[in-house]
C-alpha cells in the first residue's frame, strides 16, 4: 500500500471516529452517524461534504483502540503515530514517509460535545519533493439513527 492510499485510509477512520460521539469520554454511541466536513487546502476552501458512518457496537466500546487498530493496519510507513485520551478530547498525531520524497504530518483533534454532537479539527502538511501543502479540516458528527441502513 502507498503512504498516500494508506493516509486517506487513516484519514477515513479518523473521520468516522469524529462523527461518532461518546455515551462517556471513552465510549462511543453506537448506531448511524452524520458527519459535515469542510475546510481550505492552501489557502483555497474545500467545498462542504456531508457523509454518513455506521459505528458498530464493538467499536463504539474503545474509540481509542479503534483508531490504533486502524493506524497499524494502514500506517506501516509511519515513523510518528500516537493517539491520547484526555476526558472528551482524543488528539491525534501522525507523520509518514520519507521528507526527501512525499511526507505528510497530521494532527487531529477530536472532541465529544455531547452523547450527540462531536466536533474535530484536523491539520495537515504534505510535503512532495520539497513543495508544501497545506489543509485544515473541521468536521461536525450528529447521531441521527439507532440502526445504519
Amino acid at each position: 500500500m502507498t503512504i498516500g492510499r494508506a493516509i486517506f485510509a487513516v484519514l477515513a477512520g479518523v473521520c468516522t471516529l469524529a462523527a461518532a460521539p461518546a455515551h462517556a469520554a471513552n465510549e462511543l454511541r453506537p448506531g448511524l452517524w452524520q458527519d459535515t466536513e469542510s475546510g481550505e487546502a492552501n489557502g483555497k476552501p474545500i467545498p462542504p461534504k456531508v457523509t454518513t458512518s455506521c459505528i458498530t457496537p464493538e467499536d463504539a466500546r474503545d474509540p481509542v483502540k479503534m483508531l490504533q487498530d486502524e493506524m497499524k493496519k494502514e500506517a506501516q510507513e509511519c515513523s510518528k503515530t500516537n493517539i491520547k485520551q484526555n476526558g472528551n478530547v482524543i488528539l491525534f498525531e501522525m507523520k509518514c514517509g520519507d521528507p526527501k520524497q512525499m511526507e505528510i504530518e497530521m494532527t487531529l483533534t477530536y472532541t465529544v460535545h455531547s452523547p450527540q454532537h462531536s466536533s474535530s479539527i484536523g491539520k495537515t502538511t504534505m510535503t512532495i519533493v520539497g513543495r508544501k501543502l497545506t489543509s485544515t479540516t473541521v468536521s461536525d458528527g450528529k447521531w441521527i439513527a439507532e440502526k445504519c441502513k
